[in-house]
């Protein structure tokens, strides 16, 4: 009986050793934004309103003191400013992002995509790169004529003309 007491015990010890399989997983998780009902709510709540082309790439960072998830960074030119005034360099960062083997998800996002062209809304903080709004409602995109689509059904249906009346 003590054998097979000592026996059980080496092996639970062995298997304390294991290391965790380290293959890629998927975590998905849930955040909280407000949802805006008219273009006049989005644009108020926005300490910059402007057009911006995002870099040829982007960075994913885990957890900060400031930003608490896993985040992706787009480095972004500036173009038209209908509200605020954008930082200079201007880094726009997402939820989400393949960091150490592991993608996170968050869901109902849309990815922001590198080289695109946006109308964004968004927050700007003094330690941390602004965030959109919403992650839906905060972006976008932009043509080359100037005519503002959605990303998505969440997205408000409005024009340049339309954004220019509420920034004068």
């Amino acid at each position: 009986m003590r054998l097979a007491l000592v026996a059980v015990l080496l092996l639970a010890l062995a298997g304390c050793d294991r290391r965790p399989d380290m293959k890629a997983e998927t975590v998905r998780y849930q955040a909280d934004y407000p949802q805006y009902q008219t273009l006049a709510e989005l644009f108020a709540a926005a300490d910059v309103v402007a057009e911006v082309r995002l870099g040829p790439s982007a960075e994913v960072r885990g957890a900060t003191e400031t930003v608490p998830n896993v985040h992706t960074v787009f480095d972004a030119t500036v173009g038209r400013t209908f509200k605020g005034r954008a930082p200079s360099p201007l880094e726009i960062k997402q939820g989400g992002g393949r960091h150490k083997g592991t993608t996170h998800i968050e869901a109902g996002s849309v990815s922001l995509q590198p080289k695109a062209h946006y109308l964004v809304f968004i927050e700007v903080y003094d330690d941390a790169p602004a965030s959109l709004l919403n992650p839906t409602q905060g972006q976008y995109r932009l043509d080359d004529g100037g005519t503002v689509t959605p990303v998505d059904d969440a997205g408000l249906r409005f024009t340049l003309a339309d954004l220019e009346r509420l920034s004068s």
